[in-house]
């Protein structure tokens, strides 16, 4: 059984609800649940068991829904995309939000109303913290249903997510503020309680985590593999992107997936991409060194002991990379480059002929026009790198016929 800890983050919070999605597919049984701001909100919902209306209301989102702000005037004001129309717009809104001191919190405080049934809570077998910060006693208030007075669950629960820009109120006489202030990812919360296995969900949204863990206890940080986006945008696209993400990730730690964007599932062992590498054309490996400016002989040695490590430094490993690693990294590059779904399962096998049957070589690529000195050079730029790496993946899976990936 595990501790379940949601980290705050405003939007970013669609990314929980694809993770739950995967942790209950799973069967992982949890026994408490931590949340702080959009974490306690999505918390709550997990443990009355309506995860399946949560994500309805994620998958559904829009800025205008929650903000009363246009989406695209939204998208246009963070692209820095700046006219008059638009200018004039956030002009006025934002002498709305002065006149009514805050931004309107109505959509969460309507969710929380109609959605958040506090009898279900307490009866529920799971254990559930909400953390808040107190301007009036200047202190944090880590709170389990058994210390919030009855009657006051849906305000505590919109307490914590009670950014400074939105209008805040009082509880009991008291002026709170969003958890994140004191502690945004609130593992320690169930580890005093008496939970030393935890489930961390992080965001990385903006405010405090604590660094410091027991490490005799088992601590799981289910991490995004890609930026969540600005805790405000709380646009369909972007929050459908990071429901599939929370997802993926997750099954990806717990079913052992490869891969740094992409999900594959791998059937071979190591061995079988050092057989992969050494497999490739020799014309296509001298032509690779040559790049580099390294010797073509003995051949095989100088691939193994030169390229490969110079590979693994621009695709900018911080260790000592496998061959596995690097032949998928490499293979990643194409299928990003070609627009192939990340959201899904592969093998590699499979990954590898969806590149093969969509590749289109580029027409020009600016790093084969560069002079041999800049090629080489440990400062390229990373346009040229992502150049460089593609390229050097094309040649690999693609003019090599990409037929080394036998199941």
């Amino acid at each position: 059984m595990y501790g379940l800890v949601l980290e705050g983050g405003g939007a970013k919070g669609a990314y929980h609800i694809g993770a739950l999605k995967a942790l209950t597919e799973l069967k992982i049984k949890v026994s408490a649940v931590a949340g702080t701001s959009i974490g306690a909100m999505n918390g709550a919902m997990y443990v009355q068991g309506k995860l399946d209306l949560a994500y309805e209301y994620w998958n559904n989102i829009s800025t205008e829904k929650v903000l009363n702000i246009d989406d695209q005037q939204l998208t246009d004001l963070f692209n820095l995309s700046v006219n008059q129309n638009n200018l004039f717009y956030f002009i006025n809104k934002v002498k709305q939000v002065f006149k009514n001191k805050g931004l309107d919190n109505s959509f969460f405080q309507e969710i929380l109303l109609d959605n958040i049934d506090e009898d279900l809570l307490r009866a529920s077998s799971l254990d559930f913290a909400i953390i808040t910060l107190s301007l009036s006693e200047l202190k944090p208030l880590e709170l389990f249903l058994d210390d919030i007075p009855a009657g006051k669950v849906r305000d505590y629960i919109m307490a914590s997510a009670y950014l400074p820009a939105f209008k805040l109120q009082r509880i009991d006489g008291q002026l709170l503020i969003d958890g994140g202030f004191y502690e945004n990812l609130p593992i320690k919360t169930l580890l005093k309680r008496g939970y030393n296995k935890i489930i961390a969900i992080r965001t990385y949204g903006l405010g405090k985590i604590e660094k410091k863990v027991d490490s005799e206890k088992e601590i799981i940080f289910i991490n995004p593999s890609e930026n969540l986006g600005r805790m405000l945008n709380f646009s369909q696209a972007n929050a459908r992107k990071n429901i599939k993400m929370g997802y993926y990730d997750t099954l990806k730690y717990f079913k052992h997936l490869q891969g740094n964007k992409y999900y594959l599932k791998l059937n071979q062992n190591e061995d079988y991409f050092l057989d992969f590498l050494l497999k490739i054309n020799p014309d296509i490996k001298i032509n690779l060194l040559k790049k580099f400016s390294y010797p073509e002989a003995p051949l095989q040695r100088s691939f193994l002991e030169n390229l490969i490590p110079k590979l693994a430094e621009i695709l900018d490993f911080d260790y000592p990379a496998s061959y596995s690693e690097i032949v998928i990294a490499l293979l990643e590059k194409l299928a990003a480059a070609e627009k192939i779904d990340r959201f899904q399962i592969y093998t590699f096998a499979e990954l590898l002929d969806l590149v093969c049957q969509k590749n289109k070589p580029a027409e020009s690529i600016l790093y084969n026009k560069l002079p041999s000195f800049i090629k080489t050079s440990n400062f390229l730029p990373k346009q040229l790198q992502d150049d460089l790496l593609l390229d050097i993946a094309e040649k690999i899976f693609i003019k090599t016929g990409g037929r080394n990936a036998d199941e």
